[in-house]
């Protein structure tokens, strides 16, 4: 998802400068404070329809920080297209802090439960630049410690801001600030919309059908968790891993299927709400997917991922796979392809899957060995080294979820593969596309040059 983000013009609009997303349903303040930190006039309205039709991005009032203003996600029409354009706000530039923005309500519960709904919404972004703005607090008795507190509890959410009638521009805005101390470039597409976006609204029958799909894969796991319990450790591994890959081919065939049940175009009128359905289902087989990739991952992680160390001569980083803590050459290559097995494993078994009247089976079909590499040396300087001397360095997240794939990105939400998914990936893209090219951010007021 992280990626380089420009506008159409290519430049960072304002890269010098803190930038923060508001989003929220409709009703809950996000344009009255972007007017409150702006001096903008007449962008909120006192009727529940979404006033804000298009996200719009702005420079605060003393020029020192960017805030994009977006549609209510619950509007009474055109979800699609509103969603469209929080998507765009998110692609505009390197984001600092997303802040929910909600309401203040006489029962704490209900800003809270507002705030996980956004929050479960937002899984595939870090924790961290997710934050809170409750408005309206002049209306309640509660206190913000008391509030704080739950977030952090219940959604580990720990940037909680607040802001009321008589909340200053200044202090409000310095509040903001003090809680932008990173920035995310963030690439939103066909492939993580239906991700962050719900659409659609249901029909009966096939939301059973997304039922009985789902059913039929959580017995799938069931079958496979209560059949692996006569194998051995080394031939489990094996069996953990290739169940899991064919477990994700079943994903894209229920994909298919569903399309092709209901005639599904994802074109047309209907093609928000037909990818909405499938993104339900998927969603769904996901979460009963993520079981088998933590436990492939805990196999994964035995290799020492996460202890890295320097080159004190060349500067290269280096992760242990296999040897000793003693001496070893920088550049030096493992003896073999990584397995994330026993070394003293020497075959890799294949084995053979198969669902057939909500019958689960496998067996294994052949063994297969693993074939050595000659050791050797790569990049790096060749000189020795004596590798617990070597300066430790902290492991880059894209590292660590590479060696961790507990992420579930690889499950296409809409697989390509799926006829007629092309219509929606493309028209996805366009709308994207075009929102991106409509948000536009004037002078700064201060006159800085960005």
């Amino acid at each position: 998802m992280a990626s380089r983000n420009t506008n159409s013009k290519g430049w960072y609009a304002g890269s010098n400068y803190p930038y923060v997303v508001l989003v929220g349903q409709v009703g809950t303040g996000k344009s009255t404070i972007i007017e409150k930190l702006t001096d903008e006039k007449n962008l909120s309205g006192n009727s529940h329809k979404s006033v804000t039709r298009s996200s719009n991005s702005f420079w605060t009032y003393d020029g020192s920080m960017v805030i994009c203003d977006t549609p209510g996600t619950n509007p009474e029409a055109d979800k699609f297209s509103h969603n469209v354009h929080v998507a765009a706000a998110l692609n505009f530039k390197p984001v600092s802090r997303i802040l929910v923005v909600v309401k203040a309500d006489i029962r704490m519960a209900s800003p809270l439960d507002r705030i996980r709904e956004f929050a479960e919404d937002l899984l595939d972004l870090p924790d961290e630049i997710i934050g809170a703005l409750v408005t309206h607090m002049d209306t309640v008795t509660w206190s913000r410690s008391e509030f704080k507190a739950c977030l952090k509890e219940e959604l580990g959410i720990e940037c909680v801001l607040f802001s009321g009638v008589h909340t200053s521009k200044r202090s409000l805005l310095d509040d903001i600030k003090a809680n932008c101390t990173q920035t995310l470039n963030l690439r939103i597409d066909h492939e993580n919309f239906l991700k962050m976006f719900k659409i659609g609204k249901s029909e009966r029958k096939i939301i059973l059908q997304i039922r009985e799909e789902v059913q039929h894969f959580k017995k799938i796991k069931e079958q496979f968790d209560e059949a692996r319990k006569i194998y051995k450790e080394k031939d489990e591994i094996d069996l953990i891993f290739e169940f899991q890959a064919w477990m994700e081919d079943q994903v894209e065939i229920a994909q298919k299927k569903l399309a092709k049940a209901n005639d599904f175009l994802f074109y047309g009128p209907k093609a928000e709400a037909e990818a909405g359905y499938v993104a339900n289902m998927t969603n769904q087989m996901r979460l009963i997917l993520y079981d088998l990739r933590v436990e492939a991952a805990g196999h994964q992680s035995e290799h020492g991922a996460g202890d890295a160390r320097r080159c004190t001569y060349c500067n290269e980083v280096w992760i242990k796979v296999e040897g000793c803590e003693g001496q070893t050459t920088c550049g030096s290559r493992p003896s073999a392809g990584i397995d994330v097995r026993n070394s003293t494993f020497g075959v890799l078994g294949t084995y053979i899957f198969s669902w057939k009247e909500k019958i689960f089976a496998m067996k294994k079909h052949t063994d297969r060995k693993i074939e050595r590499q000659v050791s050797g040396t790569g990049i790096g300087c060749g000189k020795a080294i004596q590798w617990n001397r070597l300066p430790k360095v902290v492991v880059p997240q894209d590292l660590v979820k590479a060696i961790k794939p507990v992420r579930m990105d690889e499950v296409p939400i809409l697989s390509k593969n799926v006829p007629g998914a092309s219509n929606w990936h493309a028209a996805v893209d366009h709308e994207l596309d075009n929102a991106l090219n409509h948000l536009q951010l004037g002078k700064n007021p201060n006159g800085d040059k960005n």
